[in-house]
């Protein structure tokens, strides 16, 4: 029995809630819901209040007299602000004439302008300090982009010149048989030979005994 009940409670949320069971919420309440009544047992239950001290209940009347008195002193302060505001302004259009109103008008037009003319020149003062450091700063990276360009040509002049000294010693066409017959007749070995006393023997076939005799010999 009970089983059929809670099917057809749960067909009849499937129809109102688009057929569907998991748009079902259960909400659990761990206190008992506001809109309850009072339980039976608790109906004519009157709570115990604890009892104050007379020093309590004096402090308490303390503060609370305290608070009323600033509270009723803010009030009668705000009072008197509005109403003198309110009597300010209406005084004020009661007892101005046109002519006062555009006096007034005029001088405040006159301060208006003042401040315009005060905070144009601030502003063209300080247009002209950042067009001198622009002006500044754009000589400096011309200054330096001229020393560069001159140093890199300065260092081009310099390999040109020492390209130009090597191409004195090139082998020309004209050159060749006179450079051949030099070669023969002055040949040159690059090997050498290192000891362990780090003495170098240049040479292919130089011998260290025979250096040492050489350099004897010649001592």
């Amino acid at each position: 029995m009970l089983r059929s009940a809670a099917t057809n409670l749960l067909r009849q949320a499937d129809q109102n809630l688009g057929h569907s069971s998991f748009n079902l919420q259960f909400v659990r309440y761990r206190r008992k819901p506001r809109w309850l009544p009072v339980a039976k047992s608790k109906m004519f239950r009157i709570p115990e209040h604890p009892e104050q001290s007379d020093e309590e209940k004096a402090e308490l009347l303390r503060l609370h007299n305290h608070y009323r008195t600033q509270m009723r002193s803010v009030r009668l302060f705000l009072r008197e602000e509005a109403q003198r505001i309110r009597q300010t302004s209406s005084a004020d259009h009661l007892v101005m004439t046109p002519e006062e109103e555009e006096a007034e008008f005029q001088k405040c037009v006159a301060i208006n302008d003042e401040w315009n003319k005060k905070i144009s020149e601030e502003r063209n003062q300080r247009l002209e300090a950042d067009l001198q450091k622009t002006k500044e700063f754009v000589d400096e990276r011309l200054e330096a982009f001229r020393e560069r360009k001159e140093e890199h040509i300065e260092n081009i002049d310099a390999i040109v010149k020492a390209e130009k000294e090597m191409a004195k010693t090139f082998i020309t066409r004209e050159k060749l048989d006179e450079a051949i017959e030099t070669a023969l007749a002055n040949p040159i070995d690059y090997n050498f030979s290192i000891d362990l006393k780090r003495n170098m023997y240049h040479g292919r076939l130089t011998r260290p005994e025979k250096e040492q005799r050489q350099l004897e010999a010649a001592n």
